[in-house]
């Protein structure tokens, strides 16, 4: 009995050493040679040659011959065959800082944020100080932005800042994010960082124009109500006073709007350029931008 228990020990084991090197015997060598060398076609020929022999008993198949087929055909931009394959080893050690760079412009480019998210962050916590780091940072931002993750998006952009305040898109999407924050302290220095970085940029132009306008249009309407109060002297001062103040402020905004509607003749941007004709008493201006308002 003890024999018979020896000798069936004895196999499984023998079973098991053959089973394992099972997984890792029948690659030609010349695969991932062939990738290294940028001989993606041969790489993928052979890396799919060994897939196919091992179809019906996928356990024997290491996940290095996914990721080898998964890059090499991402190289000969065969996107969908790439991401089914990296696909299958993405939470796997294999997956190295490449596998996760690839997978992130993958599903960018099918628009799956969520998988493009993960992958992002899994390339940066493997390869923390790659030539990468940045370019990865800052979509990782974008992609918070996006996905309105944006506790996670100010925690990047204080790593990316000295960088990306330099790139409008970056900037752009940082504006953005702000003003769907609400942090209205920070919109004046960011738009007017962004009409550095682009004297047409549309969203910070408008910023502007709708600061000064409603600046100016809340003192006037604010003084008119005091005067109609107490109409006085001293309170007719007070309001000319006002006038010279909301006059400029007025004229900064119209300057905007003007611009805005140079690029982009919106009637939101005619309307308001009425509206501040009508406040510089010039009837015929203000007639011709509210018709074009209403088309």
């Amino acid at each position: 009995m003890k024999v018979h228990l020896r000798f069936t020990l004895i196999l499984l084991i023998v079973f098991a050493a053959c089973s394992t090197q099972r997984q890792y015997t029948g690659i030609d060598p010349d695969a991932p040679h062939a990738l290294r060398t940028g001989d993606y076609q041969t790489a993928l020929t052979l890396y799919e040659d060994f897939i196919t022999r091992h179809q019906h008993d996928v356990l024997s198949i290491p996940d290095s011959i996914y990721r080898g087929a998964g890059l090499s055909a991402f190289h000969l931009q065969k996107e969908e065959k790439a991401l089914n394959y990296l696909n299958l080893i993405r939470h796997s050690e294999t997956a190295g800082a490449d596998v996760h760079y690839t997978l992130a412009l993958l599903n960018r480019r099918i628009d799956n944020l969520s998988r493009e998210i993960t992958a992002l962050e899994m390339y940066l916590a493997s390869e923390p100080k790659g030539e990468k780091v940045q370019a990865m940072k800052e979509r990782l931002f974008e992609t918070y932005a996006e996905s309105r993750n944006y506790e996670d998006a100010v925690e990047i952009w204080n790593e990316i800042e000295r960088d990306a305040s330099r790139k409008e898109p970056l900037l752009n999407t940082y504006f953005k994010m702000q003003k769907a924050l609400e942090n209205e302290d920070l919109l004046d220095d960011i738009a007017e960082d962004l009409l550095l970085l682009n004297p047409d940029n549309t969203d910070a132009l408008y910023h502007m124009a709708q600061k000064y306008f409603w600046q100016a249009e809340n003192l006037y309407q604010s003084e008119m109500e005091a005067y109609e109060r107490n109409r006085t002297h001293r309170q007719y001062a007070q309001l000319l006073s006002a006038f010279e103040v909301l006059n400029k402020d007025f004229h900064k905004s119209l300057n905007y709007f003007l611009r805005l509607y140079e690029i982009d003749p919106k009637p939101t941007y005619a309307r308001f350029i009425g509206n501040i004709y009508l406040r510089f008493d010039d009837k015929s201006k203000a007639r011709y931008y509210h018709g074009r308002a209403e088309g």
